[in-house]
C-alpha cells in the first residue's frame, strides 16, 4: 500500500521525468484526495509549478497538474491539466 508520502513522491518524480527539470523547478504539493476510480482505490494529488509561459514566470502564476496514483502499488496512472478558478 502506497502511503500518502510515497504517492506524492511518485507523482513528483513522474512530473519531473515527463516535464523536465526546468519546468518542474519550484514544484509544490497543493492537494491530496482519497478516491475510487473504476473500482480502484487511488490518491488524487495536485501539484503546482511556476508558469513559465509569457509573464507568468515573473508574475507568480502557477500551473496545476492533477495526478492519479494507485494506492495498492504507487503507480501513477495519469497526469492532467488542473484548471483552477481565480476568485
Amino acid at each position: 500500500m502506497a502511503t500518502i508520502k510515497e504517492a506524492t513522491q511518485n507523482a513528483m518524480a513522474f512530473a519531473r521525468d515527463s516535464l523536465g527539470e526546468e519546468r518542474t523547478r519550484g514544484l509544490q504539493l497543493e492537494e491530496i484526495e482519497s478516491a475510487t476510480g473504476d473500482g480502484i482505490d487511488v490518491w488524487r494529488i495536485t501539484l503546482s509549478m511556476p508558469d513559465l509561459s509569457g509573464l507568468g514566470a515573473f508574475g507568480g502564476r502557477r500551473d496545476y497538474k492533477g495526478f492519479t496514483v494507485v494506492k495498492s502499488t504507487g503507480e501513477v496512472l495519469s497526469m492532467r491539466i488542473r484548471e483552477v478558478s481565480e476568485a
